[in-house]
């Protein structure tokens, strides 16, 4: 199945257990409803929000669509209080007030004006009262009638005080909008379904894609004549109906909403995953226990970055904990089941639509099976405090400072599309990994295993081992334990020393370790003999004799500069020395201060 196939799939599953909205309709959060009478008097803001958490969160509801990017476009039946009422928030002495922006008027002006040509024959009661209360309001009607302002910049819908109902859940006014959807009359054969039905002139928009466009932005779009061929113009180059459209468009703005915990980030890419219950008769629980898996795999447990949306950014904020710890239990192995599809989409932004950057569909069971395999690479010995980090943490230490906005463009899609298909890590991962090591001189499990795991993933066998191995010949693997000797040597010998000899020459011994281990290895003799004098022969003879050990694995003529696979065993191999415990390490030894070996917990 193509992308779009796929997500029409996943549409048609979110419909039947309700979680997906009806041609013409998006979910929307609503914080207040305006109760008025019959006569379109206003009663008073009601407010729906949930105040159980730090903040109140505003429920989603599925109300009429509204596409609206720079222009000025009203919704149906419900709005901003900028266009239902003319009015917006502004800060007056650190306090928000009801005002008017540059184009608020102008707002209100327009939804007043398309209600009243909308509901100009309406007979139900509610739409003749939203009627009636649209003729008759002023802006400067908030502020004499007591308003809330708490409502401000919300998201506002209307009630009749005689029904529970809203007016926009109301038999007539669902008549009235599906009447305001009317299908183009030009019909194609639809590239998704295959049938021949009117399609859709643009494709729908999609927010939550990291760097996007924050309006939201086209997974399909045609936006210059060059891309246009034989005088087709816009959607007619690609005919997707009108209803696949919707439908794919629906599935995935439910994915990237982040409270649906179907969607995480990896560097610039955003990642959306969803299973199938019904290509191999899995059924809705396997489906759903395939992607709570997934999700304690990859997703991320850290709160979201502020939504683009910021009428949202509150809601998504509180929502997600909840979201997030109903997805993130351990799922009920007697329900997964190996079979079960499970497709992953990579997205990144591209020149005002949205990239895909990888597209994968694969049993669970493969996916799991190269999840371990990523698992066995990256395991390294002493490992850290959290032995298993996921993918989102591991991109942190390719980055200046560990900010998201410094990890390497693309390295994100890569890392996902190797560790789930089980190909080879991208050689830019292990560039970033030794870049970032020899600017700010910290190895930790993370970086000394994505040196191993990158490397030996090259070679499919290990080259590098998991712990500490005193027999590994490698001469750049020998150069990194020697270097970890020779700055234990430094640090028993001074040990209120700030700056060691890993944060001057830990560079140039990786990169060129035939110009200064001769140097290095001097020092490392007075070190060794100052031990010697103030400490006693135990630890001074125990660092000798392993210093000597690794000499006499070397050649007499050490490499004039390691190439960057070489310094990556480098690193390898000055992180087993340097952090490993083993048995012929003398009780004194021991002593030799130790710097950190989890890094930092991501």
């Amino acid at each position: 199945m193509t992308i779009l196939q796929s997500l029409v799939a996943l549409y048609d599953r979110l419909d039947r257990r309700g979680d997906a909205p009806k041609p013409g309709y998006a979910p929307v959060r609503i914080a207040f409803v305006l109760e008025i009478d019959k006569d379109g008097a206003p009663l008073g803001l009601i407010d729906i929000r949930d105040h159980s958490g730090r903040k109140p969160v505003a429920p989603a509801r599925f109300l009429p669509a509204v596409s609206r990017t720079s222009g000025i476009k009203p919704a149906f039946l419900w709005d901003k209080t900028a266009y239902v009422f003319g009015v917006i928030g502004v800060e007056d002495d650190a306090m928000i007030v009801p005002g008017q922006g540059k184009r608020t008027l102008d707002e209100h002006e327009a939804f007043r004006r398309e209600h009243l040509e909308a509901l100009r024959d309406a007979s139900d009661p509610g739409l003749k009262a939203l009627a009636l209360f649209l003729e008759r309001w002023s802006p400067e009607q908030w502020t004499e009638r007591g308003f809330n302002n708490d409502a401000l910049d919300t998201n506002v819908a209307f009630r009749l005080k005689s029904d529970d109902r809203r007016i926009d859940e109301g038999n007539a006014a669902r008549t009235l909008i599906d009447a305001r959807h009317v299908p183009s009359d030009t019909g194609a054969i639809c590239l998704v379904t295959g049938d021949i039905a009117p399609f859709a002139a643009l494709q729908p928009q999609f927010k939550g894609v990291t760097g996007a466009q924050s309006s939201g932005a086209p997974l399909v779009s045609f936006n210059a004549d060059a891309f246009e061929s034989y005088d087709r113009k816009s959607g007619a180059n690609a005919p997707v109906s009108e209803s696949a459209a919707f439908k794919y468009g629906a599935a995935l703005n439910w994915l990237l909403d982040r409270t649906n915990a179907r969607s995480f980030r990896l560097g610039e890419t955003t990642v959306v995953f969803w299973a199938d219950d019904r290509e191999a008769n899995v059924g809705e629980e396997a489906a759903t226990e395939a992607e709570k898996a997934f999700w304690a795999e990859f997703g991320s447990d850290r709160d979201p970055e502020p939504d683009a949306d910021a009428e949202d950014a509150a809601a998504i904020g509180a929502e997600l904990v909840d979201k997030v710890k109903a997805l993130r239990g351990p799922p009920d192995l007697a329900k997964l089941q190996p079979n079960t599809r499970v497709h992953v989409l990579g997205l990144s932004p591209n020149a005002g639509r949205i990239a895909v950057r990888f597209w994968l569909v694969d049993t669970f069971g493969h996916l799991e099976e190269n999840l371990k395999r990523h698992k066995q690479d990256m395991a390294i010995e002493p490992s850290d405090r959290n032995p298993n980090p996921k993918a989102y943490a591991l991109l942190y230490e390719t980055a200046v400072l560990r900010k998201a906005e410094n990890i390497p463009p693309r390295l994100g899609g890569e890392l996902a599309r190797a560790i789930l298909t089980g190909g080879r890590y991208p050689r830019t991962l292990l560039a970033a990994v030794i870049g970032r090591i020899r600017a700010d001189k910290e190895i930790n499990a993370a970086r000394a295993g994505l040196c191993k795991a990158v490397i030996n993933r090259d070679h499919d066998e290990e080259v590098i081992p998991v712990a500490l191995d005193p027999n590994n010949l490698n001469p750049a693997y020998r150069l990194g334990r020697l270097f970890a000797l020779i700055e234990g040597a430094q640090r028993a010998a001074l040990p209120s020393l700030n700056a060691t000899v890993k944060d001057r020459y830990f560079g140039a011994a990786c990169a060129t370790p035939a110009r200064v281990f001769p140097l290095l290895h001097k020092n490392a003799m007075n070190h060794i003999a100052a031990v010697r004098k103030e400490r006693g022969g135990g630890l001074a003879h125990w660092i000798e004799a392993e210093i000597g050990q690794i000499w006499s694995g070397l050649s007499d003529d050490l490499p004039r500069a390691l190439r960057l696979e070489e310094q990556g065993r480098f690193i390898a191999g000055y992180y087993h020395q340097r952090f490993s415990k083993t048995a012929a390490t003398p009780a004194e030894a021991q002593t030799i201060p130790a710097s950190d070996t989890e890094g930092d917990d991501q």
